[in-house]
């Protein structure tokens, strides 16, 4: 059971990476599949309740820095709400390693849509600026591509080191 919960994390992270970079929004269907995987691999490691409310805790802060980042206008809605499902994964154990993935692989996604905005800029229309395009800075930094990145240790950890009780 394990390895299925894990594989439909992972499959979710991948869906969502896809569907930012391609519309630069996050479905909220698939965000709260994320969230309620968290609870169906927690029921089925049998986690006692108080670790499941640290680990809700851990998530309603999560959104509440995401939700002031919102105000800003630093992040978009889906980000601060993708966030929150992922850190109700990482619980009070992981959230700082949670915090650094996500900020090195946001370092890493804004490099390369820096780095296709300006190979856009500078190839003729042609096949080069189709395969770029969907990265493209212009268009917003793609940040959920960044959190699924992040995610994916956390949920592999979690489900297949037997970690959701704790």
């Amino acid at each position: 059971m394990h390895l299925l919960v894990c594989a439909i994390g992972i499959a979710l992270l991948g869906a969502l990476a896809w569907f930012d970079i391609v519309h630069r929004r996050l479905p909220d269907r698939l965000v709260g599949a994320v969230a309620v995987l968290y609870f169906v691999g927690a029921a089925v490691d049998k986690a006692p309740p108080v670790f499941v409310a640290m680990h809700v805790g851990v998530a309603a802060a999560a959104f509440l820095v995401g939700a002031l980042l919102f105000a800003a206008g630093v992040l978009a809605g889906g980000d601060v709400k993708f966030a929150a499902a992922v850190f109700l994964w990482a619980g009070t154990e992981f959230a700082v390693p949670t915090l650094v993935l996500i900020s090195l692989a946001g370092l890493v996604v804004t490099l390369v849509a820096l780095a296709a905005g300006w190979l856009a800029r500078r190839s003729p229309q042609g096949g080069l600026t189709r395969v770029v395009a969907p990265w493209t800075a212009s268009r917003g930094i793609p940040y959920g591509v960044a959190i699924s990145l992040g995610a994916l240790p956390i949920i592999a950890i979690r489900t297949l080191a037997g970690g959701m009780a704790s």
